[in-house]
């Protein structure tokens, strides 16, 4: 009996550490600004990736991700548990309503940790808030492929 519940208190432990991990983005059909490219400057998509973060977290707790990514990452917790929270800018191609080939960004979101509950909220609101903005901002296009 002793053994058995080692066992359980061990499998318990086991399945609760399991990291989850999520992602939406602005090219998803079903999504937030669903298959457009934003026609925006790599400047102008920080702005609008770091505005969404600071709605959400921190100014102190978000960091620059590494090149050669462009974006934010910061984390978010729900009682014992955290999810690291990924915002970023993806260099793409579209057609614009005339037809013409522009460029400029999809955006992504993604969380992974172990506070899905937190995480997964938190990565529709951010892509909520910066497609919002980028439409404000900047014409769109219809995705057709991304860059590099």
């Amino acid at each position: 009996m002793k053994h058995l519940f080692k066992y359980i208190s061990f499998l318990l432990l086991s399945l609760s550490l399991i990291a989850c991990t999520g992602t939406v983005s602005s090219v998803d059909s079903k999504g937030e600004g669903a298959g457009h490219v934003y026609v925006i400057s790599e400047v102008i998509a920080k702005r609008l990736m770091m505005a969404a973060m600071k709605s959400e977290f921190n100014p102190q707790d978000i960091k620059e991700l590494s090149a050669p990514k462009i974006g934010y990452h910061s984390k978010v917790q729900w009682g014992v548990d955290q999810d690291t929270i990924e915002l970023t800018a993806l260099p793409a191609q579209g057609k614009d309503a005339a037809g013409e080939t522009v460029q400029g960004y999809v955006f992504s979101a993604e969380h992974s940790g172990t506070a899905p509950a937190a995480g997964s909220p938190t990565i529709e609101r951010l892509l909520a808030h910066i497609v919002k903005d980028a439409e404000t901002l900047g014409s769109t296009a219809k995705f057709t492929k991304l860059l590099n």
